[in-house]
């Protein structure tokens, strides 16, 4: 019963630990976005996925071109030490630098699915990618 009770809580510790882990990757995407730092927030993200050429694009763009301000909170999240499934509540206000006084407000399910590569998160799947795409254009793929 001792033995089973403190696998529990190695198990629940280890989850803890994990989900951490994820509000520190994507704190850091976030704060990067906020900073006009797409380089750092696009670290996160694995370049071998389909559509990164495109995301990237997308993600430079919004951050150049608008200031930045994000709200994050993981909702569903799924698996292990190695693979991790997430849905993030994002919300985006977004204003923009230039003269047309734009303002939007975007919240939308981003749901991710990470690996472990080399002891650090890495998001192999991301979507919906356009979430990321500055106001009025299409992401390119």
């Amino acid at each position: 019963m001792l033995r089973r009770a403190l696998l529990l809580i190695g198990v629940t510790l280890a989850l803890a630990d994990t989900r951490q882990e994820l509000i520190d990757v994507f704190g850091v995407m976030a704060s990067a976005l906020s900073e006009d730092n797409s380089a750092v927030f696009l670290l996160a993200i694995d370049p071998s996925i389909p559509g990164y050429v495109g995301l990237a694009a997308a993600v430079k763009a919004l951050a150049v071109q608008n200031a930045l301000s994000s709200s994050i909170e993981i909702g569903k999240q799924e698996g292990d030490g190695r693979v991790q499934n997430v849905e993030l509540d994002w919300l985006f206000e977004i204003t923009g630098k230039d003269e047309s006084h734009l303002f939007v407000r975007r919240q939308a399910t981003v749901k991710c699915r990470l690996e472990r590569r080399g002891g650090k998160w890495r998001i192999v799947s991301l979507e919906p990618a356009g979430f990321f795409a500055p106001p009025g254009v299409e992401p390119k793929k």
